[in-house]
């Protein structure tokens, strides 16, 4: 087998390192026919207990951008997705998956919520979602038992998928909060409960949303406070809630 040339390899040290740059791939799980959350892969199901987020209900997220002329605060309540926990180690999130509508992102102004999902920023039209899925669950540890619950800190390590760009982060600080069904958790939900909860920061540029007002009107950074709760009982088998916000 002849030698490869000089202009050959570095050709191919070129590509090897182009895809060593490159952003994981992520197939985002489908949702169901209501589409009130979405089917968990076999593979990801047989890993622990599957729990479903509850959608509508109280506000999921949470998020704020602080600039010099102008502070945006918005909300959610539309994420739908599941966590599967682990069995054998408890508190930790072996699989899971969750999407925001970005047309769900409220900020109190109609117009300015049509410039947020429009082409210019986050592009509602090529990318209706934002995408995590979780990838592992690090440094989990009991940070609260009684008879009712038990809570864990911990670090989620996932692929977070914006605006057509995906990067793998790490959340620390989250806190999961396992509940067994009881007469107190059947006011929130049927059946077991997980409430999940993250803060962290994401960089517009990071995902490639660049626009004239970054920095001014909008910051270079979003802060996102997020509050999930799940229950082993999918949405389309729960009664329908009262509003209670």
């Amino acid at each position: 087998m002849k030698a490869l040339s000089l202009a050959s390899t570095l050709s191919l040290v070129g590509l090897l390192a182009l895809a060593a740059d490159q952003a994981p791939q992520v197939t985002p799980a489908q949702k169901t026919s209501d589409g009130k959350t979405l089917v968990i892969p076999a593979a990801e199901k047989a890993k622990g207990a599957a729990y479903y987020a509850l959608t509508g209900r109280d506000r999921q997220v949470y998020f704020e951008s602080n600039a010099p002329l102008e502070n945006i605060k918005g909300q959610s309540n539309k994420v739908i997705g599941y966590a599967v926990m682990s069995t054998r180690t408890p508190g930790s999130v072996v699989a899971g998956e969750w999407h925001l509508p970005v047309s769900s992102m409220k900020t109190g102004i109609d117009l300015r919520d049509e410039h947020l999902a429009s082409k210019d920023w986050l592009n509602a039209e090529s990318n209706p979602d934002i995408i995590f899925k979780v990838r592992e669950t690090r440094d989990v540890r009991i940070v609260k038992a009684a008879d009712a619950f038990t809570s864990y800190a911990a670090t989620l390590v996932g692929d977070l998928s914006l605006h057509g760009v995906t990067k793998t982060i790490t959340i620390p600080g989250s806190t999961i909060t396992v509940m067994n069904a009881s007469e107190t958790t059947k006011a929130v939900a049927k059946g077991d409960l997980v409430a999940l909860r993250s803060k962290f920061t994401v960089s517009l540029a990071d995902y490639g949303v660049s626009h004239p007002a970054i920095g001014m009107k909008v910051a270079g950074e979003v802060s996102l406070d997020v509050s999930l709760y799940l229950a082993t009982v999918p949405p389309n088998k729960q009664d329908a809630p009262a509003n209670r916000r």
